[in-house]
Parts: structure tokens; C-alpha cells; sequence
């Protein structure tokens, strides 16, 4: 049976130029933010700063965290067998991209990272998660 919601929290990386970064997952397919759920009685910030290191092996402090927003986006999850919760609320972190930091994929999360303009991000193909990541953008003041 699955469980009802996930707790989660994604972030919106800016570079210099004004693009964000996404990347290509092989696990569900298409392309996402970098994202994920949070811990039992974790806070959003510190899931971010974990999950960052996790998928990307980027460390980074809050001092790289540019805004972080109370107000969430959500998206219902595909009924699939591999998707253990029926939907998710994702917590949203905009964090300013340092260019000295190597960001390298951990794990089979990501195969691809890009940059893209905001507003490029019809584009690509995100799913389920697309209303919800235009509405992350909005929050962010992107789009």
C-alpha cells in the first residue's frame, strides 16, 4: 500500500548567467531539479545541504542559500510500482551557484546535468513534476 505524502525539498540553482540546473534521470526518466525527501523531524535547510551532497557531491552552507520560501509545490506521482508515495510537497531552496564547485553526479540520480534558462524549461521533458517546477520558478522570481 502506499504511503499518502512525502515530505521533500528541491533546489533552484542560479548560475551567473541567470540559468538554473537541471539533470537527466535515468531513474525516472525525463529531467528534474535536484531534490529529495527529508528525514524524520528534519529541516528543510539541512535536507537540502544533505541531499546537494548526496546527488551532486557539492557541500555547501547556508551562506550559498540565497532564499529559501515557506510556501511548497506539489505533484502526484505516476501509479507506478516503483513510486512508494502518492504524492509529494516539496519545500523550495534558491541557491546561488559558486563556478569553483565540481558538480559531480553521485549515484544513479542524475546521468546529465545541464544549464537552462527558466523559461526554457518547457523544453524538456519533466513530467509530472512540470506544473509544479514552473510554479517552484515563480516562487523563485525566475519566471
Amino acid at each position: 500500500m502506499k504511503q499518502e505524502l512525502r515530505k521533500a525539498v528541491m533546489a533552484v540553482i542560479v548560475n551567473e548567467e541567470g540559468k538554473v540546473l537541471i539533470g537527466s534521470s535515468p531513474r525516472d526518466g525525463g529531467y528534474k531539479f535536484p531534490q529529495g525527501g527529508l528525514e524524520q523531524g528534519e529541516h528543510f535547510l539541512d535536507g537540502i545541504i544533505r541531499e546537494l551532497k548526496e546527488e551532486l557531491g557539492v557541500t555547501i552552507t547556508t551562506r550559498d542559500i540565497d532564499q529559501s520560501y515557506n510556501e511548497t509545490v506539489g505533484y502526484v506521482y505516476p501509479d507506478e510500482e516503483k513510486y512508494i508515495f502518492k504524492r509529494q510537497e516539496l519545500n523550495i531552496v534558491k541557491i546561488i551557484y559558486n563556478p569553483s564547485i565540481k558538480l559531480i553526479p553521485q549515484d544513479d540520480e542524475f546521468d546529465e546535468l545541464i544549464w537552462i534558462f527558466p523559461s526554457e524549461l518547457p523544453k524538456y521533458n519533466t513530467d509530472f513534476r512540470a506544473k509544479a517546477y514552473e510554479k517552484a520558478l515563480k516562487i523563485c522570481g525566475l519566471l
